[in-house]
């Protein structure tokens, strides 16, 4: 049964929103880890997923039936009528009981098989949880991205717009060739172009931070950026990766198939044994009244034995296909271990790079910002030409968008290695 964590996410986020209420103003911002409750919440996979592991359990549940006794009820009337045949009306009414004394192990097999698949089902939501929460945080980070790139090319476009007004105003004078004049406007319409597309991939990004997070995600929520002063530390270690949740699934379907192996043959190499009391009443009416009958009540217990000796060779052909899947999963294990060590040599490749590229992108950005002071009053003072300024401006932004990549690439590169490891 899925609890409704929604509601009570909600309430406490109605009352971290109360006192802001009172001054009129909304300050909330929706944090990294508050979008990742969100979407464990409202995901309609992950939702999926717990779904399918109740099924599991509630197999197991059936399972067990096999071990427990059944009880049926049956009831029968005839009426009969003189002018249609001899005889008279008559009834009975019966309670039985039936008991599985043996079933050739296929009891115990199958009841092993459904814990064996519960378990895998369970391992199964668990990296599935994993896969949101890192999914969450990519859509996330690449969201911030894209608002810290609208800002980048909103800064470069509002720089052109000043140059393009000096520029003109020069032009005016007499102090600026009409090719430079055009060279600014040029810039600064395609400066406009890119500002455009930037905001169009910006909503893209929120349209799938939205979906992830099942919907829940209006137009009007402030998203709150990382932290800047987020200290990094490699904590990683490689044997880890071997205990993740998909390769425990694996192994417990691998064991879960070999007891359905066991099933189908034992179940049909040995003899089953069932145990039935049954007790009948009799009657001469619909009411079981038995005024003339003198014996009007039975008892009987029976025990039935059933052996299949041949059945045209399908049970060895079960057997056989359910070897051969179980030998298919353990291919598949093994693949997966492979890949997931290649997952975990690529993220400490990118971990260490992207920490690299912070490094020498905080460095670029600050030597772009003297750069294009210098440039710019050079160009004031009749010092540089406006290809200059214009390359300086462009210099800038790509430094920053840069630095801000390189700053937002950590975060996913941790993420990356978080999953991994199951973090």
């Amino acid at each position: 049964m899925l609890v409704n964590h929604k509601e009570v996410f909600m309430n406490k986020k109605i009352v971290k929103l109360l006192p802001l209420t009172f001054l009129g103003v909304n300050l909330y911002a929706l944090d990294l880890n508050e979008a990742i409750d969100i979407a464990l919440i409202n995901n309609n996979s992950y939702i999926k997923q717990q779904y399918i592991y109740d099924e599991a359990k509630a197999n197991v549940r059936k399972s067990r039936a096999g071990f427990l006794p059944k009880v049926d009820t049956s009831y029968t009337y005839n009426a009969n009528k003189y002018d249609l045949g001899e005889g008279k009306d008559n009834a009975n009414a019966s309670a039985i009981i039936s008991y599985n004394l043996f079933s050739g192990l296929k009891d115990y097999y199958t009841l092993d098989a459904a814990q064996k698949n519960k378990l895998a089902s369970k391992y199964t939501l668990e990296a599935s949880k994993h896969d949101l929460v890192y999914e969450t945080k990519v859509k996330y980070i690449n969201y911030l991205k894209s608002l810290k790139n609208i800002e980048t090319i909103e800064n470069a476009y509002k720089l052109l717009q000043n140059q393009y007004k000096d520029a003109q105003s020069k032009f005016e004078q007499g102090l600026l060739a009409k090719n430079d004049l055009l060279q600014v406007n040029a810039q600064m319409l395609q400066a406009k172009q890119n500002l455009a597309r930037a905001k169009a991939d910006s909503k893209v990004s929120w349209y799938n931070l939205k979906n992830i997070l099942g919907g829940e995600l209006s137009k009007d929520e402030n998203i709150k950026d990382l932290n800047k002063d987020t200290f990094f530390i490699f904590d990683y270690k490689e044997d880890e990766i071997f205990s993740r949740s998909e390769i425990k699934a694996l192994k417990n379907s691998i064991e879960a198939l070999l007891s359905q192996k066991n099933a189908n043959s034992y179940g049909t190499s040995l003899p089953s044994v069932s145990l039935n009391l049954a007790h009948t009443k009799y009657g001469e009416d619909s009411s079981l009244n038995s005024d003339t009958l003198e014996n009007d009540e039975q008892s009987t217990a029976t025990v039935n034995v059933k052996w299949n000796l041949f059945n045209g060779g399908a049970d060895y052909a079960e057997t056989i296909i359910l070897r051969k899947k179980s030998l298919q999963v353990k291919e598949d294990l093994e693949e997966l271990k492979l890949n997931i060590k290649l997952q975990y040599e690529n993220a400490v490749e990118e971990y260490d790079v992207s920490k690299l590229n912070y490094e020498t992108a905080k460095i670029s950005l600050e030597q772009s910002k003297e750069n294009y002071k210098i440039v710019n009053n050079r160009f004031k003072e009749g010092l540089s030409t406006t290809t200059d300024l214009i390359n300086a401006n462009f210099l800038l932004a790509q430094a920053k968008q840069s630095f801000d990549n390189a700053f937002y690439d950590r975060f996913l590169a941790k993420a990356s290695l978080d999953r991994i490891l199951e973090r």
